[in-house]
């Protein structure tokens, strides 16, 4: 804020705030992933009883569940955060060309939690695609692009549906880790371009219009794929899920 009591908004920086969080977010994802394997069996307490083994079953589940909620905050959180940024930008231009002044949009930083494995999985999907007719409603198209390229669910884990596969995906932050995917978008739109920040190559469109479901990836091209051209969704609500980044260990 200056002396005059006038505060200047710096989206670049924003931006990068929010990068950082999100990389936050996805270390306290392995963390909670790892908290989740440190499972002490039963009969490790065998000699002070089973009520301390009991006890030691509900800490762990508490600990895990409330760090589950709190990652789920910051994700939802830091989302709104670069959403509001990003109507500032538009905002600022539109005032900038209706004074006459120029409305470029400014340069794009990397992709809200970018990762190499995105560009793998959106080339992947793409060269599947080829002269292929589109299967818009094929879960399991999109579960082998991922596997393909490293990511993926747990074994003996499988979906129904596209929404079956989505809120999987909602239930847990820690599903997410597991994915080696995380959710950037979830509402109802008229078209992808209402995504704030847009939809970038490698990632997951999962869409409901009126009952008529749709699971893509965005390909090389920026178009939907999945064994095929896909129609964009119009009008419906849309979960949005990118590639993370690898995170050291």
């Amino acid at each position: 804020m200056t002396s005059s009591g006038q505060y200047t908004v710096r989206p670049e920086a924003v931006r990068s705030t929010v990068g950082n969080v999100g990389g936050i977010i996805v270390s306290a994802m392995n963390v909670v992933l790892d908290l989740e394997s440190l499972i002490v069996a039963p009969t490790s307490f065998a000699t002070i009883g089973a009520t301390v083994a009991g006890q030691n079953t509900v800490m762990q589940g508490h600990q895990v569940s409330s760090l589950q909620l709190l990652l789920k905050l910051l994700q939802d959180v830091n989302s709104l955060v670069k959403q509001c940024v990003d109507d500032y930008d538009s905002a600022d231009q539109q005032v900038a060309a209706s004074f006459g002044g120029s409305s470029t949009t400014p340069a794009a930083g990397s992709p809200l939690w970018s990762s190499p494995i995105a560009p793998q999985l959106a080339t992947y999907a793409t060269n599947d695609s080829a002269g292929a007719p589109g299967e818009p409603h094929a879960v399991g198209n999109v579960l082998a692009y991922m596997s393909h390229v490293g990511l993926g669910t747990p074994p003996g884990v499988s979906f129904h549906d596209a929404d079956g596969f989505a809120n999987w995906l909602d239930a847990s932050p820690g599903n997410q880790a597991q994915a080696g995917l995380i959710g950037i978008y979830s509402g109802t739109v008229r078209s992808l371009t209402d995504v704030p920040g847009g939809v970038h190559s490698g990632d997951i469109v999962v869409a409901d219009s009126g009952g008529d479901q749709t699971i893509a990836v965005v390909g090389a091209d920026g178009r939907l794929v999945n064994h095929g051209p896909v129609s964009a969704p119009h009008d419906a609500t849309v979960r949005v899920y990118r590639p993370t980044p690898a995170v050291p260990s």
